[in-house]
């Protein structure tokens, strides 16, 4: 055995060394931390793992790999989409966010000033969360109902787009699923 392993060494050495016996050198850049502790697997992190009370209506899908969970959201006219995301604490301002929401339905953006007009603070099973109800204008236009959860190494995005009659229709249930959102006990 010991043969075997000393052969084996021998080869390596011999055919694994460059040729023109030039020693290389490489320089990879060092990851800084933050980039590090974004990429960690959220769902892995007990913070990260949610349990909620959904409407008996919502039916879950699957969703992409950014997401926590995905559901349909039935209207009269149609389904919205209603998608949780959880990302590393530096996830974009309140203002950066409103703002992407707001071009995603078409509005132009707003002011830090007047961010606080279409902000409503709720409590949640854990704990305060930001509302936002974001509307164009007419019924078939595209809208937005957004809850923002600051947590301590994460944010918890909730946010259902529809037609306007959906949101409407969904705001309700849409504010008692955001309030009924809580951590997995380990012992669930």
């Amino acid at each position: 055995m010991k043969y075997i392993q000393v052969v084996i060494c021998y080869l390596f050495l011999l055919f694994g060394c460059d040729q023109n016996k030039h020693i290389r050198t490489y320089r990879l850049p060092k990851i800084p931390k933050n980039i590090l502790e974004s990429s960690i697997n959220i769902k892995d992190d007990m913070e990260s793992r949610f349990k909620w009370d959904k409407p008996e209506s919502w039916i879950e899908v699957e969703g992409h790999s950014m997401r926590l969970a995905s559901f349909q959201v039935p209207y009269t006219d149609g389904i919205g989409d209603l998608s949780i995301t959880a990302l590393a604490k530096e996830s974009g301002s309140i203002l950066a966010n409103v703002n992407r929401w707001l071009g995603q339905i078409g509005v132009g953006p707003v002011s830090s000033k007047d961010i606080d007009s279409l902000t409503q603070i709720r409590i949640g099973q854990i704990g305060q969360f930001l509302f936002f109800k974001l509307i164009k204008s007419s019924k078939s236009d595209a809208a937005i109902l957004a809850a923002i959860f600051e947590l301590e190494h994460k944010t918890l995005f909730i946010k259902l787009t529809a037609e306007t009659i959906g949101i409407k229709e969904n705001e309700v249930a849409f504010i008692k699923f955001c309030e009924s959102v809580s951590f997995v006990n380990k012992y669930d």
